[in-house]
Parts: C-alpha cells; structure tokens; sequence
C-alpha cells in the first residue's frame, strides 16, 4: 500500500461522510474555526500536547459548544459544565457509547470498560465493579492502601531523590494487590515493571494517529510517514498481553488447583463461578475489568500523586497549612487514618486542588453520539466525537475564582473559603461513562497526600551557596497529563517524623 492509495481512500471517505451528512443536516453545527474543504479542520487540528489548552482559547472565541470536521468526523468541544450536563448526563442514552482507538483496538484492549462501545459487555464489567467498588464498599481497601503508603513513606525517607519512582511502586502496589492478589515488594517485581509499561503506554499509544481513522492502517510499513504506531504496537504487546490477561490466567490456575490465594478482586469473582455454572462471557470480563483496574488504576493514582508533590514544591504556603491542620487534628505521635478525612477539610481540599489545577485526563476520554440531535439550535449528527474539555471547565470563571491559580482554600465552606464544589466529573468522566473505580483512585491519593504531608516538607533544592533554586515544573501532554521529572528536595519534618516512620510496618 503506497502514500497514494492512502490518500485516495482518505479523500473519498471524506467526500462519502461530507455528502451524506448535506443531505441529512436541516441545522447549522456548533460555531468553529473555518476548515477547508473536504478535509475539514485537519490540517488546524493543535497537537496532542497543546490541544487541550488551544480549545480553551477556541471556546473563549466560540463558545461553550464548538465544532470541528476531519476526514469521516464532526468533533463536538463542549466547554462548560452546563453543556456537558445537558448532553452527556441529561441525554446519555444517545452519548455514552465510546470512540474507538485505534491502538489500543490493536491490542486487544478495545473491549475494556474504559474503552469498549456502550453495549451489553460494557453493562456486565461496570456491575462487577460497582459490586467491589461502590462507595459503600470501598473502605474494605483502606488496609491495603494504608499498608501500601507506609511502604511509600519508608521509600521515601531512604531515597528521596527517587520520589516518582516511589511513588510509581505506591500506586502499582496498592491496584496489584486488590486486583490479583500479588504485593509488589520491590522494583524488580514483575508487576512493577508492567505498572511502568503501562504508564508508557497510556500516555504514548493514545497520541491521535492514522489507526483511529480505520484499522486497515495497522498494515503500514514501520517506515511510513505517521506510522510510529507500528513498532509501538510490537514493543509493547507482550506486556499488554500479560496485563490484559496473564495476570488473570494466574489467579484462576492457582484456584483451579485448589491452592490458597490471597484474597483479591479476580479471586472474589471466580469463588462466585466456581460455586456455578462458569459463563465464558462472565470469565471474559472478569478478566477484562481486573486489567482495567491495574492499569488505570496504577496511572492515574501515579500522575495525581506525583502532581501533588509539584504543587507543594511550588507552592510552600499551601504545604504549610496543611500541615498545622494535621499537627492540631492528629497530634505528631501517629500518621492520618481514613477515619481522619472529616477532621482534614484543608488536607482534603489539596487533593482537590491537585486534581483540578492539571487534570490527568485534559480532554477527558471521548464519546460518540449514537443518534442524531440538537442542542440549543445546533445540529450534532449521529457519529459525532464528543469531547468533554475539562482543561476549559475546570478553568471556568463562572465556576472557580481565580482559576488557573493553585487554591486549595477555594473548596472550603465562606468566610475560611470560597465554598465552590470540586470538579468530580472533569477528573473522572461524565454521565454513564463515568470511572466506575472513582472511589478506589481518590481514596490512593488522600492517604498518600495524608500521610507525606504529615511526615515530609517539599521544598527547592539549594545551589552551592546555600540559596534556593527556582523550581521548574514541565507538563507533557498525549491521552493524559503528567509532570515531567523535576527536582525537589524531599525530606522528613523532624526527627519525630524520622522516629514515626522508623515504627511502620
């Protein structure tokens, strides 16, 4: 197959899609920058690291509902948490299905719970997890994720300078052990290394790229223009492979055998088909949806944890306040406990703020309308990509103060706060396709913030001559967000802290 044929198949999909919706069409689309013919907005389409931020300055242009057209497409930009309400909650039947991927198709991982369409599979893995983690039942975890930090602060303590690798372990430990059974007890681990693919994977094999426009394209030569996914997909199959499902198939062997398992969400679910009839189609997705718990779980736990660190480093004050609310709520002799989270209004408000300053998912993930409609005049054809801007919602004035600033007292109830109301659903999806593991993730984050507020100071780093050195954060951008490595000084509060985190087990 050669650049022409490409182009050929591109440029009649476009006019087949372009003629078929002039004759459906009887309102205008959302407002948007001008295309080109036939191709659309193609070639103005920003990048992956700049688009969520180039469609925030677009919706101060054209509102809180745009529209783009590429090749087979009509995207839809909602900016504002009334639209996203009124379309992907109000309306989900029509908008919860899901577009599909073209890697992660590729990898046998389009039929996960985070990406599959909205059909009967989908149905069957969200009721396994709201079984194991719906709010009224998450606090079963709190032993493993209250184990898990100890670990996090004894690493840190011996080799700070590592932070985001231990805080990488942290968050691997603590999605390893509830989904198969399995405590990750160094960085050799098997299971860390897969938390650490995976953590590629999520934020390179999500870049937009030629498969996401048919799956023919997965063919291409490794040398074709656009086709770094070729060489992406061979180097990180094998691990997919065993996180999607090896890790399962080991669980289910040992069972099958007889032999004692450490409880765990897979081995919760296969004691309930053992005592019965074994459905192929349960066993499939209880594979599928234990997957899915190591692997986002793992990423988006690391990205929010790491970012919490940046924000401390870069701002002091906030890290300050935090922690004199734990030292007069909780005392120095003992860490923060979960039943401690009604207590810590200001601790909880910075892992809030964490969350919303830089979403891990900027642009969400994106739906797909499964019929036509129309919103306030506007037409939305069946097909369209729906993309939920949460860079845009969470930097709404109309919602936050002074929004691009890092404030956690925002949260806090007037006059101590602003009393505005934290962004759940820009951080963790919209509607039906909400993150049905949402419970599990925040509840990661808080003990961990918790627990190295309670023991830690963040801080610069000093020069030679014993002066601070201006800290610098970067972000890079592909499906999700993340702090590139930056440089902090990590290190215990006191020797009280030192003593503290001497005891744990």
């Amino acid at each position: 197959m050669d650049a022409l044929i490409i182009s050929c198949y591109l440029f009649l999909g476009a006019l087949a899609t372009h003629l078929a919706f002039r004759k459906r069409q009887k309102l205008p689309l959302p407002p948007g920058p001008p295309g080109e013919p036939i191709i659309g907005h193609l070639r103005k389409l920003p990048d992956d690291q700049n688009r969520a931020e180039v469609f925030y300055e677009w919706s101060l242009k054209y509102g809180d509902v745009f529209s783009l057209r590429v090749p087979g497409k009509t995207m839809i930009v909602l900016n504002s948490e009334k639209a996203t309400v009124d379309l992907l909650e109000k309306r989900g039947a029509i908008y919860s299905d899901r577009v599909r991927l073209g890697y992660y198709d590729a990898i046998d991982w389009g039929d996960t719970i985070v990406f599959s369409p909205y059909n009967p599979f989908h149905h069957l893995q969200k009721k396994l997890y709201h079984q194991s983690f719906g709010k009224h039942v998450v606090s079963e975890y709190w032993p493993v994720q209250e184990r898990e930090s100890n670990i996090l602060l004894k690493g840190l303590m011996d080799y700070p300078q590592a932070y985001d690798k231990q805080v990488e372990r942290f968050s691997g430990g603590v999605v390893s052990d509830i989904g198969f059974g399995h405590r990750i007890e160094s960085f050799d681990d098997e299971y860390f290394q897969l938390s650490q693919q995976w953590g590629r994977v999520a934020h390179e094999g999500s870049r937009t790229s030629l498969l996401d426009l048919h799956p023919i394209f997965a063919h291409l030569p490794s040398w074709f223009p656009g086709a770094w996914f070729v060489n992406f997909i061979k180097e990180t199959r094998p691990a997919m492979d065993i996180i999607g499902g090896g890790n399962y198939y080991k669980v289910e062997k040992e069972m099958e055998r007889g032999s004692l398992v450490r409880p765990s969400y897979t081995s919760k679910h296969l004691e309930a088909m053992f005592r019965g009839e074994i459905s192929p189609e349960l066993r499939r997705a209880i594979r599928k949806s234990g997957a899915t718990i190591f692997a986002a779980g793992a990423e988006t736990t690391w990205s929010t944890t790491t970012m919490f660190i940046a924000c401390m480093l870069l701002h002091p004050k906030a890290q300050q306040k935090a922690q004199e609310e734990i030292d007069r709520v909780i005392g120095r002799d003992r860490l923060p406990e979960f039943t401690d989270r009604d207590s810590l209004p200001f601790v909880t408000a910075v892992v809030y703020e964490s969350f919303r300053w830089q979403p891990v998912l900027p642009l969400g993930l994106p739906h797909q309308s499964m019929a036509d409609d129309v919103y306030n005049g506007m037409f939305i054809p069946k097909g369209s990509i729906i993309i939920a801007n949460s860079r845009a919602i969470t930097w709404d004035p109309r919602s936050y103060h002074d929004p691009r600033s890092f404030k956690p007292e925002r949260y806090l109830p007037q006059p101590e706060g602003a009393g505005e109301v934290f962004p759940m659903n820009s951080v963790f999806g919209w509607g039906r396709r909400i993150c049905a593991g949402r419970h599990l993730a925040f509840d990661s984050v808080w003990i961990a913030v918790a627990r190295i507020l309670a023991t830690f100071t963040i801080s610069p780093t000093k020069d030679a001559e014993g002066n601070f050195v201006k800290p610098e954060v970067r972000f890079t951008t592909a499906l999700t967000r993340q702090a590139e490595p930056f440089v902090a000084d990590i290190h215990p509060r006191d020797e009280a802290a030192c003593r503290l985190i001497a005891t744990l087990n």
